[in-house]
């Protein structure tokens, strides 16, 4: 180290001159903090094979749900993962909702249906050449539910009119349109008979009777005998 001294004001003025060397300074901190140590972004794992599949299941959803709404939703916002949690939901629970459906239907028909007597008298005039009137009146007997046994077995005269065409059956028909439409006496009396009984026990306050279905039992021969 060489220095130059000098006097002035009468203090003495020390002045270094050696010759100094700069020393590099780096221009950004990426060349300061180098290194592992300084690595500060996570390295997350490789999606798997869910993961991806989750992802494409995601994003066809929202794909769906954008063309068939006019919505501009996005897989990776909340708001599209929300609506995709929703509707997920929305169709596992109609999925279930069905399957139950599916499965008491199939156990109750496999049963026989008890309840077929208290059930089907709309679903018997619907369907007349579908339904086993047989087995509904069977159940109506053993309930001793004998309206529904006289009711049912005036629609299996209904029937046996419809199959031979002597009437024409429809659904909401009354019981005169019926009577006019066969053109003998011989078989309107005792389905007039017949239908007076069903009118009283069906739509009346009186209350049937094992008599009243034996009696409309009864017409039902009467009438079958003179048909076929």
């Amino acid at each position: 180290m060489s220095a130059c001294c000098k006097i002035s004001a009468g203090v003495p003025l020390c002045y270094d001159t050696a010759n100094i060397a700069p020393v590099y300074l780096p221009q950004s901190p990426s060349e300061i903090y180098t290194g592992s140590n300084f690595n500060y972004v996570e390295q997350g794992n490789e999606p798997d094979f869910l993961e991806r599949l989750w992802a494409q299941i995601q994003a066809a959803i929202i794909r769906f749900l954008n063309s068939l709404f006019n919505w501009n939703l996005r897989p990776d916002a909340l708001s599209g993962r929300a609506v995709v949690w929703i509707t997920l939901t929305v169709l596992m629970v109609a999925l279930m909702v069905a399957i139950y459906i599916f499965f008491f239907k199939k156990l109750r028909n496999s049963l026989g249906r008890a309840d077929d007597n208290l059930i089907s008298v709309d679903e018997a005039e619907r369907n007349l050449s579908e339904i086993n009137l047989d087995l509904l009146i069977e159940n109506a007997l053993a309930a001793k539910n004998f309206r529904l046994a006289v009711r049912f077995c005036y629609l299996k005269i209904l029937k046996l009119l419809a199959a031979k065409q002597i009437v024409d059956y429809q659904y909401q028909k009354t019981n005169y349109e019926y009577a006019y439409q066969i053109g003998t006496r011989e078989l309107q009396t005792p389905f007039r008979e017949v239908s007076f009984v069903f009118d009283c026990c069906w739509y009346g306050e009186y209350e049937a009777k094992e008599q009243d279905y034996l009696f409309a039992k009864q017409k039902f021969d009467e009438i079958s005998t003179k048909i076929l």
